[in-house]
């Protein structure tokens, strides 16, 4: 991959084998709960790519081949660091970025100070689309397997989580010990174990959901893909 230079059920639930399906959006009997929408700004940003919070702002992965920071309450574009490719996922861990590339691969970190690519991590034959983290360990949601799966960036070793069918997630965020995914086509957000059970379900406050991440107090900011930033709580 080629990148630029920087400078220096429906939702059924699954048995044993832990698969996950979102079949049937319309089905009277899915009960959603309703998020609270704190506030709601304007951005500069559009298009596909997800959110990561690094304790003071956030981080966008664009799919122009950019990593944008915003200003939470205000939406302002803050910086810009070209990486080159798709950016699909984004995650902050001990003072770097990790950015996957669901398209082709890779997972690089980033050095938000320097705007230095520090590493380049082979994923072996899965497309990491989504990132997140719990501090420790990496989770992965993998386009290929429609599966998520938790990765140890020190010895480089997969654990499978659980597996989605059926699912076109836009966002992915470790929070409370589970999983939050952002479902483009249910207009969805569910909250799920690591073990794959589905906790709750909410109804996605746009028609456009994309990337997702909490500010570590209980909020949580949701980038649409027509540029708005929704500051929401899941309580």
């Amino acid at each position: 991959m080629k990148r630029k230079a920087l400078p220096f059920l429906f939702l059924i639930l699954f048995s044993g084998c832990r698969d996950i399906v979102f079949d049937n959006p319309l089905d009277p009997n899915l009960s959603k709960l309703q998020v609270k929408i704190l506030k709601v700004v304007n951005t500069t940003l559009k298009g596909n790519g997800d959110l990561c919070w690094d304790g003071e702002k956030l981080w966008f992965a664009s799919e122009d081949g950019s990593l944008y920071a915003l200003e939470p309450e205000s939406g302002t574009v803050l910086r810009e660091i070209p990486v080159g490719g798709t950016p699909t996922g984004i995650t902050f861990l001990q003072g770097l970025l990790y950015v996957s590339f669901g398209g082709e691969g890779d997972l690089i970190t980033v050095d938000p100070v320097s705007e230095t690519i520090i590493n380049e991590m082979p994923m072996g034959d899965r497309l990491p689309q989504l990132i997140t983290t719990d501090g420790n360990l990496l989770f992965i949601y993998d386009s290929r397997t429609e599966s998520v799966y938790s990765f140890d960036q020190e010895t480089g070793e997969f654990a499978f989580l659980f597996k989605i069918t059926g699912f076109r997630p836009s966002g992915m965020e470790y929070y409370g010990g589970g999983i939050v995914l952002v479902e483009r086509t249910n207009l969805s957000i569910y909250l799920i174990s690591l073990s794959g059970e589905i906790q709750k379900t909410y109804d996605s406050p746009t028609n456009y959901p994309g990337g997702i991440t909490s500010d570590g107090m209980g909020n949580f900011y949701l980038l649409s893909t027509d540029g708005k930033l929704y500051k929401i709580s899941l309580q």
